[in-house]
């Protein structure tokens, strides 16, 4: 069974209780902040700013700068420094065409070896993000929604497969958010996750490959939505440039 981790909210001005390395630490906040919208599309991140906010030095900050960009979350140039990347709609629609391939032949292994353990666990979660959504708590409706889907990814033992699956969600995370701010998508994922667990239940690979198609597509359909008439969604908008704290 996948192994549930919890992170403190973290992000502009929060201090850090660090857990293992303060460099984690940092990384586990900004992915927190990035995830859940907190920092946006095009928003620039200063690492000054950023240690003094966490109670930090530069150090475990700039590390952990560099791991987002390698993951894609951010981008980064010499005169520029750090900001949250921007995807194009043609990119959310490539994201979504190999999330798709990579996505079904998960499923595909962890159906030939599921558990009722496991579709348990993905009920639990489920019904932990209906609490959430009645709670309007974004924030942990967005975190129990990767764990929900990656429980299931995990179980298909598959590591590289899962490592790619989950580059493919991190570099869309930023936009995640924009979806999840809705009442009525949130609870549409309930549904379409309810379908999904009871297709696992029947050990069904072809409908548990077609509810998931929908649902990603659902969102993708909204994201690319948004895009089309803004370019960003959430992003700074009329030329104007946020960022987090000042530059040093």
């Amino acid at each position: 069974m996948a192994k549930r981790t919890e992170s403190d909210r973290a992000g502009k001005g929060t201090r850090l209780s660090r857990p293992p390395t303060t460099q984690e630490a940092v990384l586990v906040a900004l992915r927190h902040s990035i995830a859940t919208g907190e920092l946006r599309p095009g928003e620039r991140l200063y690492q000054d700013a950023l240690a003094e906010q966490m109670g930090v030095s530069r150090v475990p900050v700039r590390e952990a700068l560099n791991v987002l960009r390698a993951d894609g979350q951010l981008e980064y140039s010499p005169h520029r420094g750090y900001w949250v990347s921007e995807l194009s709609l043609d990119a959310v629609q490539e994201i979504n065409l190999i999330r798709a391939l990579l996505e079904t032949e998960a499923i595909r292994q962890a159906l030939t070896r599921m558990t009722d353990e496991l579709v348990e666990q993905m009920e639990a979660i489920n019904n932990e993000m209906a609490r959430a959504t009645a709670a309007d708590d974004v924030s942990k409706f967005v975190a129990l929604n990767h764990e929900l889907h990656f429980a299931l990814f995990d179980h298909a033992a598959l590591p590289r497969l899962r490592q790619h699956i989950e580059a493919l969600w991190k570099g869309a995370d930023v936009y995640r958010t924009s979806i999840f701010n809705d009442p009525e998508a949130r609870l549409r994922m309930l549904v379409e996750h309810r379908d999904l667990i009871e297709a696992c239940r029947r050990r069904d690979f072809a409908l548990a490959v077609e509810i998931m198609d929908v649902h990603r597509n659902k969102a993708v359909e909204r994201l690319s939505g948004l895009l089309s008439r803004s370019g960003s969604p959430d992003a700074p908008g009329n030329g104007e440039e946020e960022s987090v704290g000042t530059e040093g």
